[in-house]
């Protein structure tokens, strides 16, 4: 079994309906992901075995248009990146 690196990336994501925006963690362990999101000062986990469905999982709790406001936040690209230059790097 070969040794993964651990993804671990933060970033901020906006919307009009979280005047704070949301800060986000994610963070790989093997083949799962972990999201941990906080939005006003109350912290949302959410699993996953990619990050965006982990990101998903995190976010499930808000009103729909406010989740679909942050996913598609411009922000959500230098983690994007991130993500996949370090799977590159595993990969090889």
């Amino acid at each position: 079994m070969s040794s993964r690196a651990i993804v671990d990336v933060q970033f901020r994501l906006s919307a009009p309906a979280l005047p704070r925006g949301a800060e986000v963690r994610l963070r790989s362990f093997g083949e799962r992901w972990l999201a941990v999101t906080h939005i006003d000062g109350m912290s949302r986990s959410g699993l996953g075995i990619d990050p965006r469905q982990a990101l998903l999982a995190s976010l499930a709790d808000l009103h729909a248009s406010t989740r679909m406001v942050l996913l598609s936040d411009l922000a959500l690209l230098r983690p994007s990146a991130e993500i996949a230059h370090a799977r590159a790097a595993v990969l090889g």
